[in-house]
């Protein structure tokens, strides 16, 4: 058959012989090369293709250049809805301004840009999916991240963030993979440490932590209890000290008076007042000797379940709720405790 000068990509019928001509086959092999190359630059810059799912453009507006794989806290949209044409730009690109990040920026609230960003200039950012970032690792345990003020670098923490798919091993900066969008689990099984009183604030404190699961050894002396998981979450920073932003609250203890003190007897026991006003009370009141009740710190040992919330400055505070003791003491005899605490213990 001849294909003369027809259209030298023009599908054979069934029973013709099959002749190629030079044009069709030339045709053929610059599809292959361009479906090659397109393979080759989706594996090594996922991003080119603006349509991609999370990929938006985003202005740097702050004052210095963005490197890649840094974060930027989300600012504002580059064109509002107004005139005709920036309604068109505004609902079919939908361009982000990015800032560093400030005390009030929501720590949740960024993009991670995917080539770097000069100050002033449009780059591409992630804004939800998958990313390579770089991070600073503060607990080798710690699951999640999200972005810090003053910082392009993102930040870890115990949960409650941007979950970390992979990282390098290490504290530090490292390399990291994260999924952008996707809320992360923000409870865990702890076991408390000793309590800490807070700075200026009376009957509350702050409990280091310790991720804990039941001991299903059935050999083992702790069987069935709560035992800390070795390398597992916790109040300890980088360097292992604990981290006074990492300790947790007992939200049953928030509650608690600022002006009574431990101690105060008859004074007030939970904000109740001066006890001696209350009807029916002895015309000799106080007594001239009488034991005082006194609130106590959650003992250690104790197991609660902690939930990472959010102040708000948008910081992750971590909570549990577990009832508040109270000590009977006798301050004519050295304060000699009436009821005996246990010291450790599972929860």
């Amino acid at each position: 058959m001849s294909w003369g000068g027809g259209d030298a990509l023009r599908k054979v019928r069934t029973g013709e012989p099959l002749r190629i001509p030079a044009a069709a086959y030339n045709a053929f092999v610059d599809a292959a090369i361009a479906n090659r190359a397109s393979e080759r630059n989706a594996i090594a810059d996922p991003g080119r293709d603006l349509s991609q799912r999370g990929i938006v453009l985003v202005r740097n507006d702050s004052p210095d250049d963005l490197p890649a794989h840094h974060a930027l806290a989300i600012a504002g949209v580059l064109v509002e809805p107004g005139e005709d044409d920036q309604e068109r730009t505004f609902q079919g690109r939908t361009p982000l301004t990015g800032e560093v990040a400030t005390e009030d920026s929501p720590p949740l609230s960024f993009v991670v840009a995917i080539e770097p960003i000069r100050a002033g200039e449009i780059g591409r950012c992630v804004l939800h999916g998958i990313a390579a970032a770089r991070i600073t690792v503060q607990n080798e345990a710690d699951e999640t991240c999200e972005l810090k003020a003053e910082e392009t670098l993102l930040a870890t923490t115990p949960l409650g963030g941007v979950p970390i798919l992979w990282k390098e091993e290490g504290t530090g900066e490292v390399w990291a993979v994260i999924e952008l969008g996707r809320p992360s689990l923000a409870r865990v099984t702890a076991v408390l440490g000793e309590a800490q009183p807070i700075p200026g604030e009376s009957n509350r404190w702050r409990y280091p932590w310790a991720e804990a699961r039941v001991d299903g050894d059935a050999g083992s002396a702790d069987y069935l209890r709560y035992v800390e998981v070795p390398e597992g979450l916790s109040s300890r920073g980088q360097g292992g000290g604990e981290d006074p932003a990492r300790m947790a609250i007992n939200r049953f203890e928030a509650h608690h008076c600022d002006e009574s003190v431990p101690g105060e007897g008859f004074e007030g026991l939970l904000g109740l007042g001066p006890v001696c006003d209350l009807p029916g009370v002895l015309p000799d009141c106080p007594p001239a000797r009488s034991l005082e009740p006194r609130l106590a710190p959650v003992p250690p040992g104790v197991t609660v379940q902690l939930t990472c919330e959010r102040d708000t400055k948008g910081q992750p505070v971590w909570v549990f709720e577990a009832m508040s003791c109270v000590e009977i003491a006798d301050p004519a005899d050295g304060d000699r405790k009436l009821n005996v605490i246990a010291a450790g213990g599972g929860g």
